[in-house]
């Protein structure tokens, strides 16, 4: 990771900056990703697209930008009648990954979620990727015992949920 990558919340403009960072994101890795085990998968800035355009639910993001290139983006999707239903997801760009960078963006984003009264979030990913578990008790571990996991992998699909204490 250089000195040069910025991390911050999604921006209007970043759909844009993202259509144009695809590229660095190669679908045929979608499924090995940190927190990504949706078989519904597609390119990144139509999946944004998609959650924007929903009104009955909510979504926020966290990017890491490198010059003009979205090289991360963390995000929650989340009905607001429903105080359990987040769901978190990091997308990391080839050349990034085992960086550090998906953890950093993701408890970025987390935080930001709890400051808006968001407190538990259910993870999908797929059952191979034995990263996504290490990064979230790390995170956990980080903000201190807050946090309790709890999960399940069947199908070849992990189902993880983060619940922060009241």
């Amino acid at each position: 990771m250089t000195d040069n990558v910025e991390t911050r919340p999604w921006r209007s403009a970043d759909l844009d900056v993202l259509r144009a960072s695809e590229s660095l994101f190669a679908p045929q890795s979608y499924p090995r990703r940190f927190l990504s085990g949706d078989r519904g998968l597609r390119p990144l800035h139509l999946m944004v697209s998609a959650h924007l355009a929903l009104r009955e639910r909510r979504w926020t993001g966290q990017v890491a930008v490198e010059g003009n290139r979205v090289i991360a983006l963390a995000q929650c999707v989340w009905d607001p009648a429903d105080p359990e239903s987040p769901t978190v997801r990091v997308n990391v760009a080839d050349a990034q990954l085992g960086s550090g960078l998906g953890r950093r963006v993701m408890r970025e984003l987390i935080a930001r979620c709890l400051s808006i009264g968001l407190s538990t979030f259910t993870v999908d990913y797929a059952g191979s990727n034995i990263t996504v578990d290490s990064m979230l008790q790390a995170i956990a571990a980080e903000a201190g015992e807050g946090y309790s996991l709890s999960g399940v992998t069947r199908g070849g699909i992990g189902h993880l949920t983060v619940r922060a204490a009241d």
